[in-house]
């Protein structure tokens, strides 16, 4: 749970994307996992793994990669879901598995998307420094979401206060000024939790595996400023998406995977599950993948990003940020 740790793991691979796109060729990477191979007990199974992956695949996106296969048995700890009976446990959903469909809900099916990380390493305090991470969501020409992810470590047992928070402040263009934008969490009683996994208000641990309204629905709303501006308190151990298009949002239909170009996470088994999302589900995927107005002057990451003036890709793409001050970044 470390976004420093997922940036310096794709050093390596850095370069080699970039003689790939210069060739005109996709880059992939295969039999991904957090720890492998079979994964471990206590940190692949568990709800932090979910926000590693959510982090993994996005900072991807933003370097180009084109498609991520995360390797799967039947029987490994890595794997999205445990299929047989293993040890006495029954097959079931585990948390890594939201993850993915996050990432599903953000790319969509129209091949149109890109994906930039937002830098917050010079908003972050110090005792959050390499452990949150923000990205922009582009559909076509239109900013769709906001993903802030926050990493530190917070556990089931642990107890929630204004200490146990971040409250990221987003500039964006004026002209949303007023609008209602609608805030949908990623979320678990801790990193450490192995249920009550919930996204956008949906449960997919359940014994049909296939997607049912969750006992607590955290959906919420925030309201930009006339400036421009919103802030979004973020729980330790917690993700939140904030949804421009609120007509996108994510729903209960469920559909099986559908061809596009978008990054994409799949398992290399060629087994196929159901999501909830409204747009089907995202490209050569196989596994289905794919807040409250706040001020806490204490812990505030205040960014954003320029936009280039770049056509949009078939692939995702990053593209270049820009400093306009000391603590404010904006969306172009």
């Amino acid at each position: 749970m470390n976004h420093n740790n997922i940036v310096g793991q794709f050093v390596a691979w850095a370069d080699q994307v970039q003689e790939a796109t210069a060739a005109g060729k996709p880059y992939l990477l295969g039999e991904m996992a957090s720890i492998g191979p079979q994964g471990l007990a206590g940190v692949s199974d568990v709800f932090g793994c979910a926000l590693w992956s959510l982090d993994f695949f996005l900072y991807a996106a933003t370097i180009n990669i084109t498609h991520v296969l995360m390797h799967m048995t039947d029987v490994g700890n890595q794997s999205m879901w445990q299929p047989i009976e293993v040890g006495g446990i029954d097959p079931w959903v585990r948390p890594v598995y939201y993850g993915h469909v996050v990432v599903d809900t953000l790319i969509g099916s129209a091949n149109d998307t890109s994906i930039a990380e937002i830098d917050v390493t010079t908003q972050e305090l110090q005792d959050y420094a390499g452990e949150a991470s923000a990205y922009v969501i582009y559909r076509s020409n239109t900013i769709y979401a906001t993903v802030l992810i926050n990493m530190k470590e917070f556990n089931s047992t642990d107890t929630e206060t204004s200490d146990t928070q971040l409250n990221f402040t987003v500039n964006i263009p004026p002209a949303y000024a007023g609008n209602n934008l609608t805030v949908l969490k990623l979320s678990a009683p801790g990193a450490d939790s192995f249920k009550q996994v919930t996204w956008a208000g949906l449960d997919y641990q359940t014994d049909s595996g296939l997607p049912s309204v969750a006992a607590t629905n955290d959906t919420t709303f925030v309201t930009v400023s006339a400036g421009g501006q919103f802030s979004v308190l973020v729980r330790d151990t917690q993700a939140v998406v904030v949804l421009f298009n609120s007509s996108a949002g994510v729903t209960l239909n469920t559909a099986s995977a559908a061809s596009s170009q978008g990054t994409s996470s799949s398992s290399e088994n060629g087994n196929t599950t159901l999501l909830g999302t409204t747009n089907s589900t995202s490209g050569n995927s196989t596994d289905g993948s794919g807040g409250e107005g706040g001020s806490d002057s204490t812990k505030s990451a205040a960014f954003g990003r320029i936009m280039c003036n770049l056509p949009l890709m078939s692939v995702l793409c990053i593209c270049t940020a820009m400093v306009l001050g000391a603590n404010s970044f904006m969306f172009g």
